[in-house]
């Protein structure tokens, strides 16, 4: 891993605090979620809320692989640059369907979904993190089953992920996450209640397992 990169994982205790709605001050979008490590927990302290059942959403998409295709980034374009748009996310049986952008500041915020720089991309490896707003682009978070898919198209390749588990959290709850795995897996997450447009306390967790997707190679800087 990149000496840069590092860098930026050791930064976590700036973590969720930036995917409120859509009017927000500047300075209180831009500030990162405090990154936690660990397990889902079974419930949110000083938080009761009970959560509807949803129907179950088969995925198409074959989570059996003979063997993973591996992709070198420099073919296309490189690793994505700050405030890029490398992809494309969308969520089945949501109206999630948005831009992904590598950053996770009110200006990617403002254009569709952010990804935290101090964890993975897709074909990495491990522990991907993505915000957006609740007022916006992940409005229809609500709408999310268990074993939905969620696609992630990227320009070296096309990602799917399994939703596994949604959890209401705390923002700086420490074990509704863990961004050290080395394990393939995507988190998303937006502001909670729904639709809510000031910054509030607790967040949206939709935990997605890695099903497809070319794997990247390591290269050397």
């Amino acid at each position: 891993m990149s000496h840069w990169k590092e860098l930026l994982k050791n930064k976590r205790n700036l973590l969720l605090a930036a995917a409120g709605g859509g009017v927000l001050t500047a300075l209180v979008l831009t500030a990162v979620l405090v990154p936690i490590v660990g397990s889902v927990r079974d419930s949110v302290s000083e938080f009761s809320i009970s959560l509807p059942e949803r129907e179950q959403v088969p995925v198409s998409v074959s989570a059996e692989t003979e063997e993973r295709e591996t992709v070198k980034l420099s073919e296309y374009g490189g690793y994505p640059y700050y405030g890029e748009e490398y992809g494309h996310l969308t969520i089945s049986g949501t109206a999630v369907d948005c831009g992904l952008y590598y950053g996770d500041s009110e200006v990617e915020f403002s254009g569709g979904a952010g990804t935290y720089m101090g964890a993975c991309i897709p074909g990495e490896g491990g522990s991907i993190l993505i915000g957006g707003h609740t007022g916006t682009y992940f409005r229809d978070f609500e709408s999310a089953a268990l074993g939905a898919d969620i696609c992630v198209e990227t320009r070296w390749g096309t990602y799917h992920y399994e939703i596994t588990d949604m959890q209401v959290i705390r923002y700086d709850d420490p074990d509704a996450y863990d961004l050290e795995t080395d394990e393939e897996n995507i988190l998303l997450y937006t502001c909670y209640p729904f639709g809510q447009i000031a910054v509030t306390d607790y967040r949206y967790m939709i935990y997605g397992s890695f099903v497809s997707g070319p794997e990247i190679a390591e290269e050397t800087p």
